[in-house]
């Protein structure tokens, strides 16, 4: 077969109009673009650009209505033969030429997982219905773990999917900054969000019977970066349960900042109900802290013999893993030397590698050539209109 163009991929690039660059999803993300991030098409609503390279903005309404309405003409203008959907939906109608590539991280969006509230009910609702018609004409659906290609599987049993681990920077594995457990500062910390799967509530509950049971005039505080918008309520749960004293609602963080948090404290705790993967797990095993983590979802499959493991419902049993792990610092030592080894698994290197094998696997699957190149934006200005230099 002859190779008529060079193969064409976009991706939804609506992550990068982000200062923290999407979360969990924003950096699966950059590790899917890997090499290519400069040479696939990058679309997005209109607003300030935080990607390294240049992105094509424009259409029309916040980002839903642009998903839906705006994407698929992009799609079809630069006849994208792939695209890469990065946040477990997609739009409901793409041109016939482009084949899907769905990221669906876990099965939570496809389950009957529902909010707090009516609004998020109403969100899920529409969330499950743009997932699972995503899932059912893609050509290839990517997750993050073995645990969350089961349970999609378990529904879509006709599906072709791939697994991709999550991966974080390089900058995380760099040994010489890591702090030695004896000169960490006294505090647990906890990256989360107000979502009902990651068991804030639990984690604030467990929290506050380990300050009960501690017996000392100085426990370990507990410092939670991720939900500033949801701040007060969570506060007034902890001053309810008699810890407001004593937990830390950090503001937003810059990637740096995050990386000091980790590397300060004393453990890290993942108390989450469900995870497709467990990111927060990965940035602790890298930085030498040692973590209590839910047995659930993927968090085994990710952290191997490194954490130590509790039933998220059991309450008494999350304040008896904390109590372990502060009160043992032989313990401690063993967790930092299996976390930092485990974490290796993850490492970006290799992650680079699995995802160039897939994109060049889908390029020779389109072109029929051994080496197929990829179309680079760089090679026609034209794509690029002023207004869309962001």
């Amino acid at each position: 077969m002859e190779q008529t163009h060079p193969v064409r991929v976009a991706y939804d690039a609506q992550a990068f109009l982000s200062q923290n660059g999407g979360t969990g999803k924003g950096i699966q993300l950059r590790n899917l673009l890997g090499p290519f991030a400069g040479t696939f098409l990058g679309f997005a609503t209109k607003g300030k650009s935080y990607a390294e390279h240049a992105l094509i903005q424009g259409g029309i309404g916040g980002y839903r209505v642009w998903q839906q309405l705006s994407l698929p003409v992009f799609l079809r203008r630069w006849k994208a033969d792939y695209f890469l959907a990065p946040y477990n939906t997609a739009p409901l109608f793409i041109p016939k030429r482009t084949k899907l590539i769905l990221v669906l991280h876990d099965a939570i969006p496809i389950g009957n997982y529902r909010g707090r509230d009516v609004r998020g009910a109403v969100d899920h609702v529409y969330r499950r219905f743009l997932a699972t018609k995503a899932v059912s004409r893609a050509h290839v659906v990517l997750t993050v773990s073995d645990y969350s290609k089961q349970q999609i599987l378990a529904r879509f049993p006709d599906a072709k999917v791939r697994v991709i681990p999550c991966s974080i920077g390089a900058s995380w594995f760099d040994a010489a900054v890591r702090r030695p457990i004896d000169q960490r500062e006294n505090y647990i910390f906890m990256v989360t969000a107000s979502v009902p799967h990651k068991n804030t509530s639990g984690a604030l509950q467990a929290y506050s019977r380990y300050v009960s049971s501690t017996g000392t005039s100085s426990p370990a505080r507990l410092r939670i970066v991720g939900l500033s918008n949801a701040k007060e309520r969570f506060a007034r749960e902890a001053a309810t349960l008699g810890v407001g004293r004593l937990v830390d609602f950090e503001p937003y963080v810059t990637d740096p900042e995050l990386r000091e948090l980790y590397r300060r404290a004393r453990m890290i705790l993942v108390p989450s109900f469900m995870e497709g993967f467990g990111i927060p797990l990965l940035e602790a095993m890298a930085s030498g802290t040692p973590v209590a983590s839910s047995n659930a979802g993927s968090l085994p499959e990710v952290g191997g013999s490194a954490p130590i493991y509790f039933d998220p419902k059991d309450i008494e049993a999350m304040a008896a893993a904390l109590s372990r792990v502060l009160n043992d610092t032989e313990l401690q030592h063993r967790m930092m030397d299996a976390g930092i080894q485990r974490a290796q698994d993850f490492h970006p290197e290799r992650a680079q590698q699995q995802v160039e094998e897939f994109w060049r696997g889908l390029a020779t699957e389109e072109t029929g050539h051994q080496r197929p190149a990829f179309f680079s934006l760089s090679q026609d200005a034209k794509l690029l209109e002023p207004q869309q230099r962001q």
